[in-house]
């Protein structure tokens, strides 16, 4: 059950010699080009870079690529997209912490339900320490309309009936407490990784 939270998020103009600059407010999301990184983006839009990466801990800085969906400084998010980037800039901290089954501790270890658990409970909600449960909350989403903050699950990957879960990121990248590869907290790529494509169930969302 959803606890009721009131976000504030506060919008920020971007100037260039005391005139917003109008190429940041009428390309917001920003889309990478091949030659593009934060930093020659945050020249090119006369902004911060530590801001620019700050406004999107969906994306990896070394892995700025042609077609990724930038977010600017300062634009004001949408309800849903202001709860969904907390959620995950909680989980984003926990990069590097161990894959432990049944972990449930920040900087200790997780496993999946356990770092989604923690990552949702952070910002308002209550979830259970659970993938199955998991899977039966919010609404089903499909492929085509996953958006970041949603949530994706693996089944029988250890187990029958669905077994995994991770938090989808957007542009194809989830943030999990996952097993395959290194065992701890990453961002992995999801369709079109065979192992994903095989064990995938579906997608839910919890955040409206």
């Amino acid at each position: 059950m959803k606890r009721f939270v009131i976000s504030t998020v506060l919008a920020g103009s971007l100037l260039f010699g005391g005139i917003a600059s109008a190429s940041a407010a009428s390309t917001n999301p920003y889309l990478a080009t091949d030659s593009d990184t934060f930093w020659s983006i945050s020249q090119k839009l006369n902004m911060n870079v530590s801001d620019l990466i700050a406004a999107n801990p969906q994306i990896d800085p070394q892995n700025v690529h042609a077609g990724v969906s930038i977010n600017l400084p300062g634009s004001q998010a949408k309800g849903w997209e202001a709860q969904a980037d907390a959620i995950i800039a909680t989980g984003m901290k926990q990069l590097g912490t161990p894959y432990v089954f049944g972990g449930d501790t920040p900087y200790v270890a997780f496993d999946c339900s356990g770092f989604v658990q923690y990552a949702f409970n952070q910002n308002g909600f209550d979830l259970l320490h659970s993938s199955s449960l998991l899977s039966q909350m919010g609404t089903p989403v499909d492929k085509g309309d996953l958006r970041k903050g949603d949530l994706v699950f693996l089944q029988g990957t250890y187990t029958s009936g669905v077994s995994h879960v991770a938090i989808y990121l957007g542009n194809n990248q989830v943030l999990q407490a996952g097993t395959m590869g290194t065992r701890e907290v990453k961002i992995s790529t999801f369709f079109g990784t065979p192992y994903y494509d095989e064990h995938y169930w579906g997608a839910r969302r919890l955040i409206n």
